[in-house]
Order: C-alpha cells, then sequence, then structure tokens
C-alpha cells in the first residue's frame, strides 16, 4: 500500500502535538499538591488562599513559573511592599531577565507612585545591553503590561546604540499598525527601501501586507501609493520604489498601472520578458485579458529568440481565447483574426499530444463562433484517427466531436460519441463527464426518465463537479416532472424544435427550461432569453423559478449587464435562499462584485456568507480562497 509524504508528515505533526501535550501533563503532574492547589485558588479567583499557598512555596522556590502565579496573585490583592519584596528576590535571582525591571516598575505604578516608576522604565531602557534579542526582549516586557510608549522608546533606543536605523522595523511597523498610526507604518516600511538595498524588501513587503490586511476604504493603500508615486518620482534610480509600487498595484488589482512599471523594470534590470510575462498570466486569471494580451505582446516583441517568446506565444492564444468566448456579442472580427493565429500555429506545429489543447480549441472556436462546424468536424476527426496510443486524448476530442454534432443538431451520431467514451473510460472522470453530457443530451430532447436514471447513477461519480451537476439536474426533473394535458410546444419557425421535442408534449414548463439550456449551449443567449422567460409565464410562482433566475445570470454576465445579472441572483437569495441554487448564487455574486464590479468589501461580504450559511457547497474551498486573498493574506 502506498502512503503519500503527506500522510507521513501529518503523522510527524500529530506525533510532536501528542508529546507536548504528554509532556505538559507530566510536568504539571510533577508539581506538589499544594502547587497544584494554589494554582487551582488562582484560577478560581480565590486569590487569599492561593497567597498564602504561594508564599510558602516561593520562599523554598522561585521559579518562574511559581514567581507568575504568586505576582499574579499579590497584584489581584493590592498586596505592593510584598510584590516589591518578591520582585525584588526574583531580579536577584535572574539579574540578566528584562522582564523583573518592568515588573517592579508596574509595582509601582499600580501603587500610585508613578515618579518611582517612570525611574524604572527608564533606567530599564538606559541599562539595557546592546543586544538585538535583550532589546527586544525588554520591549515585549513593556508592551505585555500595555505600556506601548515605553516599547516603542526600548526599540528607538535600540537602534541608537546599535547603530542601526533599519532594525526593529517589524516591531516597531506592528506596534504602530495596532496604535492605527498608517503614517507611521508605511515610514518605517518605505524607509526600509531608501538604501535601494533589495535585502529589505521582502520585510518592507511584510510590513504592507499587514498594513493592508485591514483597509475596508482603502485609505491605507491611497496613502501608501500616494507616497510611493512621490518617491519614485524624486528618486527615480530606486528600484526597491518601482518594485514596491509594482506590487500594491498588483493588490490591488490595477494590473493596467502594473504592466508599466513591469516594463519599465524589466528595461532597467533585462529580465527579458520575465516579470511580464508572469503578470500576463496573473491578468488573465482575474480576467484582466486587455492588460494579459498587451503583456504578451511586449514579450513577444522581445523577438523569436526570447526564452519566454514561445510561452508568451500559446498563452497569447489561449487568452484570446477566453476573452472571446467569455463576451456576447461575439466581435466576428477578433474571432476570424484568432481562427487565422490558431491555423497558423497548428500548421505550423502538426496536430500531436503537444498540440492537443490548441487543436481542441481551435475545433470549439470553428464550431460555436466562427460558424464553421464542419470544419471543426473535419479537425477532431482527424485527431481521433492520430491519437492511437492515448485513449484519454482520443476521448477528449470525441467529446468535443459529440457537442459539435449537437449543436449542428445530429443528436444521434453525438450520443453515440458520448457513449463510445463513457464505454472506453466508465471510471474515469472523462468517462463520467461524458455520460453526464449524454444524460443532458436525453435531457435536451425531453427524454427526462432516461436522463434523470443517468444523472442518478453519476451522483456518486469520483468528479465533485460532475455529481453536483448530476445532483442538480436530476432534482430539476424530479421536482418539475408531472402530467399535462398535450399542448403544442413546437415552434413551426424552428427547424431544431420538432426534432428535439415532437409536436405534442407535457411538462411545458420544464421543457422550456430544457430549451433555454440547450439555446445557451449553442451560444444562442437572447433567444434563451426569451425561452426562459416563457419559462415563468407558462408558471410564474413554480419550482423553476430560481433556476430560471439563476440562468438568466449567467447570460447577463456574459452579455456583460452586471447590473442585471446582479439583481437576478439577489432575488435568488432573498426568495429561495434555501434551495439548491442558492450557494451558487452567493458565490456567483461575489464573482460578480470582485471581478465585474471591482468592489472588494461586497465580494468579501458573499464570500463570507457562502462559508457561513452553505458550509457543505462545492464553492466552499475556492470562496475561502478569494475571500483570504481579498483580505489580504498575499502569497509572498
Amino acid at each position: 500500500m502506498y502512503l503519500c509524504p503527506h500522510f507521513f508528515e501529518s503523522m510527524k505533526k500529530l506525533l510532536i502535538i501528542l508529546l507536548l501535550t504528554l509532556s505538559f501533563g507530566v510536568v504539571f503532574s510533577q508539581r506538589s499538591e499544594s502547587e497544584q492547589l494554589a494554582i487551582q485558588y488562582y484560577q478560581n479567583g480565590e486569590f487569599e488562599k492561593a497567597a498564602e499557598l504561594f508564599e510558602d512555596i516561593y520562599s523554598k522556590k522561585t521559579d518562574s513559573y511559581i514567581y507568575y502565579y504568586y505576582y499574579q496573585t499579590l497584584l489581584n490583592l493590592n498586596d505592593f511592599k510584598k510584590l516589591e519584596k518578591i520582585v525584588k528576590k526574583q531580579q536577584k535571582s535572574q539579574p540578566n531577565t528584562q522582564r523583573y525591571k518592568i515588573d517592579l516598575g508596574y509595582v509601582y505604578e499600580r501603587s500610585g507612585d508613578i515618579e518611582k516608576a517612570t525611574k524604572e522604565y527608564e533606567n530599564a531602557i538606559k541599562d539595557v545591553a546592546a543586544n538585538e534579542s535583550k532589546i527586544r526582549e525588554l520591549h515585549n516586557a513593556f508592551w505585555s503590561k500595555g505600556l506601548r510608549d515605553y516599547s516603542i522608546s526600548t526599540l528607538q533606543h535600540g537602534r541608537k546604540i546599535l547603530n542601526n536605523n533599519k532594525v526593529f522595523a517589524t516591531d516597531l511597523a506592528n506596534i504602530y499598525n495596532q496604535l492605527q498610526l498608517t503614517d507611521k507604518v508605511i515610514e518605517e516600511a518605505l524607509a526600509l527601501l531608501k538604501d535601494d538595498e533589495a535585502k529589505y524588501l521582502q520585510e518592507s513587503e511584510a510590513i504592507v501586507q499587514n498594513l493592508l490586511s485591514d483597509d475596508a476604504d482603502q485609505y491605507k493603500y491611497l496613502t501608501l501609493k500616494n507616497q510611493l508615486l512621490r518617491l519614485t518620482q524624486k528618486n527615480p534610480d530606486n528600484l526597491c520604489y518601482l518594485q514596491m509600487l509594482f506590487w500594491i498595484y498588483q493588490i490591488n488589482k490595477d494590473y493596467p498601472a502594473s504592466l508599466q512599471l513591469a516594463k519599465a523594470i524589466d528595461k532597467r534590470n533585462k529580465e527579458d520578458g520575465e516579470r511580464v510575462y508572469s503578470l500576463a498570466r496573473t491578468a488573465a486569471a482575474n480576467r484582466d485579458y486587455e492588460t494579459a494580451i498587451e503583456a504578451l505582446n511586449y514579450v513577444m516583441a522581445k523577438g523569436e529568440d526570447g526564452i519566454n517568446y514561445e510561452k508568451a506565444k500559446y498563452e497569447l492564444l489561449d487568452v484570446r481565447y477566453r476573452q472571446l468566448t467569455s463576451t456576447y456579442p461575439v466581435d466576428k472580427q477578433n474571432a476570424k483574426s484568432l481562427e487565422a493565429d490558431f491555423k497558423g500555429v497548428i500548421d505550423e506545429n502538426g496536430i500531436h499530444s503537444g498540440t492537443a489543447e490548441l487543436t481542441r480549441k481551435y475545433a470549439h472556436l470553428l464550431a460555436f463562433y466562427v460558424d464553421k462546424p464542419d470544419d471543426a468536424i473535419e479537425i477532431l476527426n482527424n485527431a481521433i484517427a492520430q491519437a492511437t496510443r492515448d485513449v484519454k486524448e482520443r476521448s477528449l476530442y470525441k467529446i468535443d466531436l459529440a457537442d459539435i454534432l449537437l449543436y449542428t443538431g445530429n443528436v444521434w451520431d453525438a450520443t453515440l460519441n458520448y457513449s463510445q467514451v463513457e464505454k472506453a473510460l466508465p471510471n474515469d472522470t472523462i468517462g463520467q463527464t461524458a455520460k453526464f453530457k449524454n444524460a443532458k443530451l436525453s435531457f435536451y430532447i425531453g427524454e427526462f426518465d432516461w436522463a434523470k436514471s443517468q444523472l442518478d447513477v453519476l451522483r456518486a461519480a469520483t468528479s465533485k463537479l460532475v455529481a453536483n451537476d448530476a445532483m442538480y439536474f436530476s432534482m430539476v426533473i424530479s421536482d418539475n416532472e408531472e402530467e399535462e394535458e398535450d399542448d403544442d410546444f413546437a415552434d413551426e419557425t424552428d427547424t431544431l424544435l420538432p426534432l428535439l421535442f415532437g409536436e405534442k408534449e407535457t411538462n411545458k414548463p420544464l421543457k422550456y427550461f430544457a430549451k433555454a439550456d440547450f439555446l445557451m449551449f449553442q451560444n444562442k443567449d437572447d433567444e434563451a432569453l426569451k425561452m426562459l422567460d416563457s419559462v415563468l409565464y407558462a408558471e410564474p410562482f413554480g419550482k423553476l423559478t430560481d433556476d430560471v433566475y439563476f440562468q438568466k445570470s449567467k447570460i447577463l454576465t456574459r452579455q456583460q449587464n452586471f447590473i442585471e445579472a446582479e439583481k437576478m441572483l439577489q432575488k435568488i437569495l432573498e426568495s429561495h435562499g434555501e434551495d439548491i441554487l442558492a450557494d451558487d448564487a452567493a458565490f456567483a455574486l461575489g464573482q460578480l462584485y470582485e471581478y465585474n464590479f471591482k468592489d472588494t468589501q461586497k465580494a468579501m461580504e458573499y464570500y463570507q456568507k457562502l462559508m457561513k450559511d452553505y458550509p457543505g457547497s462545492l464553492f466552499t474551498v475556492e470562496a475561502r480562497k478569494r475571500y483570504r486573498a481579498l483580505r489580504g493574506d498575499f502569497e509572498q
């Protein structure tokens, strides 16, 4: 039996936790009964009883563990005279421990002798050794008592005696951040970069990351950005300032501004487009296709000898394809231009396993966006004939071929190809995808019972996505299929509809919904919207209402009618918050606000709602990932 490395790593961590727990229990069990009883009294708030026991214990044993409890007990009793004695005794036994100096000053402060307390605090700072760990220890002692000003003074004094203005930057920035002193935090972060030393860039970024993790109104971001812009103008040769500005632009998803800086840094550092190429991928992942395309063109303009040229060429095709297929109506001129570029790459490299993804996208483009399904079918048949050694590659081509055959109305050949893939890879995700698509085909043509029987089998699929989609469509059928009187469903002007549904059918709303889904598959979005309206007209308050709203939201988003799409999704949450599509709607709203409205706070709100209200959702993991990214848990 194979056990992956993660298993051993997890077991190692579990063993460490177990050993620490056991050793704590052993240490505690080794304490005398009187020590355990004293601690119990302290935890119960019975301080007088605890003090009596601790006094006796401490007279025999001055370890820091007992001292801590005794000190806190006497503080709660305001017994300052006794406190002064035990602190001085502890100082004598451990003279190099910084916190005991502060403990004594704190006793004077609590007793009301501020002058004496101040003297202790100031002497502690003055006498601290020129040693980073000792200075940080003293700072932590002040901080633990809530003495923030002294904590800051300690670190600032430490800089002087160490003759290093950049040491303790993170410590000071953390204090200023907790005190909400934004300008001070920024000052610490940017001071690290003043001398253009790259070794400080990571620490500076960590300070900024912590600062921007809570920035709802973007005040902190804008303040930092404006300061950096002034500094880059004043110090154009400081590369660290440029890199920091480039980094925060990416944090704020301002990819056009990031690109301009990436180009400048690329030229200065002679990076051969590496940074620009990486930015292009990030921009594309966040659906800023225009910036991604501009960045990739910049990389390719460096020439075919560039180390990133080939990667950029293929990435550019992919980004342009994603841009084209995510908008409606399709820009026919862009589609034809993209077709020519795909053809050029395929002609140059041929059809083989290395170009399989490009070939599949090229065929999809031809069929669904350039209105050349016959050419697409020819390409896929050629690819299938050549993919004799790889059953998975061959099966993916067959699924694509079946999609195009269904798109053109060739139902029987489509189902034949889906079935062949399903038979070839019955336990693989590819085979299960083919089975799901075959079930959807039956759904489109009104064979609801057969579709449901196949979908029910797929609810146990290994692919969560397939299983989730199968469960959804199965429930749509079971919730809405019912016997009705015959109705003239066919549209005489639609040549495909009679083939799919026949002249007279039952279950009118469900069939309208299936027809709308098929029209969406064919990229006929305007016709699909009309058919979805027909569902609501046939049954205004039926069980398909939320399904109609969700399908409409997908079409409206693709048509860039984001306001109307948002309304559809809100209707689902408001009126169908307990139904199956509620988590889908919450996630879609998060995506809409993140990528389209560019409203980080609202996006986080919906991602958080999904995690809280629908913890079992398929989208929970991705929602958590997006929420953390938007919150500021950025990758270093």
